[in-house]
C-alpha cells in the first residue's frame, strides 16, 4: 500500500456536527495519550509489512493530530520506518485546528516530515463559530495561518462550511476572500449536514440557498485561479490533495488507529478498526488485531464505486461507460439541463458542471442504474 492514514482520536472539544470518532478534552483521562501511543506502536509493528517500500502519501487525521506531542507522534510510528519509505514527492498532511497551532510544535512536525497542513477554519464569523461549537474565533484562525506560513509551510489547505444557519452570501464571500489573501494552495468547502433530530436541523437554509452558496464558492475560487477538481475541493494547479485522490481513485491505503479504515486494492478488501480507544488498546495489548469488520467487495459494489468515485472528480467518466439506452437518455437530459458537460480537454469524456457537483447524488443515481 502506497498511502498511510493514522487516526488521532483526541480533540479539544467534540463538535456537535462531526461524525468522526474523537474524544473531547473533557472526556480524556491523563493516561489516554500514553495508552494511545503504546497501542499505535503495537499496531504499527503488526501492520508495517503491508506498506510499500515507497509511500506516496501520509495523512494524520482525527480528531486533532496537532494536539499530539511531536515526540510522542514520532515514537508511535517508529516501527513503520517511514524515513526509509518517504521520498521527495511524498505528500505528508496533518490536520490542525487554529486553537492547536503552536509555533514550536509545528516546527517539530515539519522536522518529522509533515509538509502539508489541512486546517479546519470552518467560518470567519465569531457568532457562527460559537453556534458550531468551535473553540476558536476569527482572529485566532487568521493568526494560525500566519504561524503556518511563518514556519515555512508552502502547502496549506483550509476547510470552510457553507449552508450554515444565518450565513449570508456576503459573509461567505468575505470569508473566502480573506482566506485567499493568504497563499493557501487548497480549499475544502462542505455543506453543513445534520441529522433530522439535531437541534439546529430546522434552522438549516433551504435547498435554493444551499445551491446558491455552492455556486458562489465555485465562482469565487475559479476567479482566483483555483481548479474545482472534486465535488467539495478546490486547488491551485498541481496542489490537489494527493492522499484523498488515492481514495477517490480506489488505490490501496493502510489505516492505523481507532476507527481507521483500510483498503487493499489488490484483494479488493476493505476493513475498519474498532471506534473505541479503550477497546482498541485492550485488543492490541492481547496481541490481536483491532479490526472490527472487513468485507470483500462484490462486482456490483465495485461497479457502483467506479461510477461514484469517477463522477466526484473533474476528470469525469469516459462516454463509453454509457452502455445502456437508459444511461444515454439520462446523460442527454443532464447535458441539456447544464448538469454535465463534455470535458473541455477531452471530447471523449463527460464531467459534472459546478451545478452538477452541487446536485451530484441524484445525477450519480441516475447514471449508475
Amino acid at each position: 500500500m502506497r498511502s498511510l492514514y493514522i487516526h488521532f482520536p483526541f480533540c479539544e472539544t467534540k463538535c456537535h456536527y462531526c461524525d468522526f470518532y474523537s474524544i473531547g478534552r473533557e472526556k480524556t483521562r491523563p493516561e489516554d495519550a500514553g495508552t494511545f501511543e503504546k497501542s499505535l506502536v503495537a499496531e504499527s509493528k503488526r501492520e508495517a509489512h503491508r506498506l510499500s517500500s515507497q509511500i506516496n502519501t501520509i495523512f494524520f487525521g482525527g480528531g486533532t493530530p496537532s494536539m499530539t506531542d511531536p515526540d510522542s507522534m514520532a515514537r508511535a510510528i517508529e516501527p513503520l520506518q517511514l524515513g526509509n519509505r518517504v521520498h521527495a514527492a511524498t505528500e505528508w498532511t496533518m490536520e490542525a485546528n487554529p486553537s492547536s497551532v503552536d509555533r514550536d510544535r509545528i516546527k517539530e512536525y515539519k522536522k518529522l516530515g509533515v509538509n502539508r497542513i489541512s486546517m479546519g477554519v470552518q467560518s470567519l464569523n465569531d457568532e457562527r463559530l460559537v453556534a458550531l461549537g468551535r473553540v476558536h474565533g476569527e482572529s485566532q484562525a487568521l493568526s494560525a495561518l500566519d504561524e503556518l506560513f511563518s514556519a515555512g509551510f508552502k502547502n496549506v489547505s483550509v476547510d470552510l462550511l457553507c449552508g450554515v444557519p444565518d450565513q449570508s452570501d456576503e459573509e461567505l464571500e468575505a470569508a473566502m476572500k480573506r482566506l485567499l489573501s493568504f497563499p493557501i494552495t487548497h480549499l475544502s468547502c462542505y455543506l453543513l449536514t445534520l441529522v433530522k433530530g439535531h437541534a439546529m436541523y430546522k434552522k438549516l437554509p433551504d435547498e435554493d440557498t444551499q445551491l446558491r452558496h455552492l455556486l458562489l464558492i465555485d465562482r469565487v475560487m475559479r476567479e482566483n485561479g483555483f481548479e474545482h477538481y472534486e465535488i467539495s475541493n478546490f486547488c491551485k494547479p498541481g496542489f490537489e490533495a494527493k492522499h484523498n485522490l488515492a481514495y477517490w481513485k480506489r488505490q490501496g491505503y493502510l489505516g492505523l488507529g481507532p476507527s481507521a479504515h483500510s483498503y487493499d486494492d489488490q484483494a479488493q478488501m476493505r476493513w475498519k478498526n474498532t471506534s473505541n480507544l479503550a477497546r482498541y488498546a485492550e485488543i492490541l495489548e492481547q496481541g490481536e488485531s483491532p479490526i472490527e469488520w472487513n468485507e470483500a467487495l462484490s462486482a456490483e459494489q465495485l461497479e457502483i464505486e467506479r461510477w461514484m468515485l469517477a463522477l466526484r472528480l473533474s476528470e469525469g467518466v469516459p462516454e463509453s461507460w454509457l452502455t445502456s439506452s437508459n444511461q444515454r437518455q439520462k446523460a442527454t437530459i443532464y447535458h441539456r439541463e447544464g448538469l454535465i458537460e463534455t470535458h473541455p480537454n477531452d471530447p471523449t469524456r463527460l464531467r459534472l458542471t459546478a451545478r452538477g457537483f452541487a446536485l451530484s447524488e441524484s445525477i450519480m443515481s441516475g447514471l449508475i442504474h
